[in-house]
């Protein structure tokens, strides 16, 4: 007699499942084992249902979970499970989100942190269920809206554990679901929560670190977040600069009631106790007319021309920075405290975002912050690739530990890929975002709103290992960054990263000890004359400049990999390829740019130049073929920016020999 595997299968596993099912139709049993196995899977087709209650009564981030979860479950094996309204004996289920069913089996959300979630195998079936705020669908990550999607971190978890998913970029190119013929796991009891409460990509490839995708990265915040420059909305001088110029800074001895950039100004005097009623009445208002609003901001607007009369210096610590500028930190928490103060008398519940920037960035010396405010510290990690964050009293990390002694926890405001300064160019930070994020934990840092690059391929791993590392402060990032290199480029994965480890450490090595031999050409010579800080386009020419051949012969070793290399795998290379030759091309072009400028060209440079122009804009038409709008940055920058310079445009800078400079 013949028989069929795949038949005595599929009735072993079904067999299997009746066991440990109740005998009752509606509800699963409370039985968990250690060595329980569950089949998901068998011959590449799902054996197991889904639950969720109906739609207009689950909470949206369940029943986006369970969307999500078929979806990419048939990515995986080429079949929808099922979704059913109530168990079926002998087929195991996961359940998403409150349900009837958890509940009888003592699966709630019952002590879980915020923005948690529990997952839970009772037999052979699956719970997975977490804090989720009711009416608010999870699909976007969006300041204004504060909610918690518990349900769908889980199943975000679920499937990169068990099915070996990983969430590398947005599109399906990025999105890696293993092919599962057969899927048996064992018998789980998960319980999670973020680390930090704010996680926010801004400035993401076109955008989508705001949508689903920012979810599958673990971003959200459980409050609505406001931290934006808002003195010129809440006192703007054209309402009351006339009527109130006593309400505005004293510079040189006048009031300063007018705007300075793009309605930005002016600033306030914080020491009018006028200007204290009138910023706490708005924010008294702004929630009455809004209970729902978790936070207003109070934040200073962009930008200098502070207050100099005597009563707001004398707010001051006296403390003054190395280039003689005051710091003006407990001026301004003296001011956001006696806001909050009031404010609070009212909506006791509510916060004040407040922004500590600039000359304020400094923690203060004789005042302690309300703990009403909401503290946001902006930096800029890509401006100097972490070179400078650990350094003497005034270094980014001696900033953070005393804010961390001051107010106990506050938050980030971080850009690792400053767009026009590398000139769109690769420039990962890898490295420094590892390290960051592990010192971070320990200075008090709860989370934050970081730009990261406008395509995955100029930070490398950076920004999903800053997404899983504000998410869990223990994440092993040195293992998850090959794991996402070999996920992405199979064979070729150690090239890759040796590939972006090279690219780094140049970039720290000109940060740190200057150009070298680079500044002789004349393009960078005239970058470091114009911008001596670290906002300058010329680090990163002077870093690539003297490397380029070396930089090709690393992508060429991933290359030479291309036949063990899956399609997928392939077309990942072929596209960091593409910004490996518009990083290549831009750095040419610009140097021999510069020497065509200063007349010390050569007919080997011309030729050179003209190469290097076409292979640059190959690349970039190659990239727009799937970052669009990247390229079309790229194309605003040449049009009025550095690199216009290519293309016959007049410099944005004074290009000039270098030895002018020393004359």
């Amino acid at each position: 007699m013949t028989t069929n595997p795949r038949a005595e299968r599929v009735v072993f596993a079904l067999a299997v499942c009746f066991v440990c099912q109740s005998d009752t139709l509606t509800a699963p049993r409370n039985l968990s084992s250690e060595r329980e196995e569950i089949v998901l899977v068998l011959d590449g087709k799902p054996v197991h249902n889904l639950i969720c209650l109906p739609n207009d009564e689950a909470d949206p981030a369940a029943v986006l979970a369970l969307k999500e979860y078929r979806s990419l479950v048939k990515k995986a094996t080429g079949s929808e499970p099922v979704r059913v309204e109530k168990p079926v004996a002998g087929v195991p289920t996961i359940f998403f989100g409150r349900n009837p069913w958890s509940i009888e089996a003592g699966i709630t959300t019952d002590d879980l942190r915020s923005e948690g979630f529990r997952i839970r195998s009772i037999g052979q079936d699956i719970h997975i269920v977490g804090r989720d705020t009711p009416t608010i669908g999870a699909h976007q990550v969006a300041s204004r809206v504060g909610m918690e999607p518990g349900t769908l971190y889980g199943t975000y978890e679920f499937l990169e554990r068990y099915y070996g998913m990983l969430f590398a970029w947005h599109d399906d190119l990025g999105t890696i679901t293993p092919p599962q013929t057969d899927l048996t796991i064992r018998s789980m009891n998960i319980e999670d929560s973020p680390a930090c409460s704010y996680r926010q990509f801004t400035k993401s490839p076109d955008g989508k670190a705001n949508e689903v995708f920012g979810r599958r990265l673990r971003l959200g915040h459980p409050l609505e977040v406001r931290h934006e420059h808002n003195w010129h909305r809440i006192m703007s001088p054209d309402v009351y600069g006339k009527e109130h110029p006593e309400w505005f800074a004293a510079i040189n001895g006048q009031r300063y009631a007018k705007h300075y950039s793009e309605k930005r100004g002016g600033q306030v005097c914080t020491s009018n106790p006028q200007v204290v009623e009138h910023f706490a009445k708005a924010a008294i208002s702004h929630f009455d007319k809004d209970p729902k609003s978790d936070m207003f901001s109070i934040a200073a607007n962009d930008g200098r021309k502070f207050c100099a009369c005597r009563e707001c210096q004398a707010l001051d610590s006296g403390r003054v920075r190395p280039d003689d500028r005051r710091v003006l930190t407990d001026r301004f928490i003296t001011f956001s405290n006696q806001v909050a103060e009031r404010v609070e008398k009212v909506h006791p519940d509510k916060r004040l975002g407040v922004i500590i920037y600039l000359d304020y960035k400094y923690a203060p010396q004789n005042v302690k912050p309300h703990p009403m405010l909401f503290l946001v510290h902006p930096t800029n990690s890509g401006f100097s690739q972490g070179a400078y964050y650990e350094g003497d009293e005034w270094s980014e990390a001696a900033m953070e530990r005393g804010w961390g002694k001051a107010a106990g926890s506050f938050y980030k405001y971080d850009i690792w890929h400053y767009d026009e300064t590398p000139l769109y160019m690769i420039a990962p930070v890898t490295k420094h975002l590892i390290e960051k994020c592990r010192a971070q934990k320990n200075h008090g840092v709860d989370g934050g709103y970081h730009y990261i690059a406008r395509s995955y391929e100029l930070l490398g791993a950076g920004h999903y290992l800053l997404g899983r590392m504000l998410w869990d402060n223990d994440f092993d990032a040195e293992a998850a960054e090959m794991k996402y290199y070999a996920a992405l480029y199979g064979a070729a994965a150690d090239d890759v990263k040796a590939y972006y480890d090279l690219l780094e450490a140049s970039l720290v090595k000109v940060f740190k000890e200057g150009p070298g031999t680079a500044k002789d050409e004349a393009m960078i010579a005239s970058f470091f004359n114009r911008y001596p800080g670290a906002n300058n386009p010329g680090i990163y020419l002077a870093a690539y400049w003297p490397m380029l051949a070396e930089m090709k012969q690393a992508i060429d070793r991933a290359y030479s990999k291309k036949k063990s290399l899956s399609p997928e795998e392939n077309e990942r290379l072929v596209r960091l390829i593409d910004h490996h030759n518009y990083t290549m091309h831009t750095v040419a072009s610009m140097v021999l740019a510069g020497r065509g400028l200063t007349g010390s060209t050569t007919s080997k440079d011309r030729k050179g130049f003209e190469m290097s122009k076409s292979k640059r804009n190959s690349a970039i038409e190659r990239i727009a073929k799937y970052r669009p709008n990247f390229a079309k940055l790229i194309s605003e920058m040449d049009e009025t920016s550095h690199t216009g310079v290519i293309y016959g445009k007049k410099p944005t800078i004074e290009v000039r020999a270098p030895s002018d400079f020393n004359e």
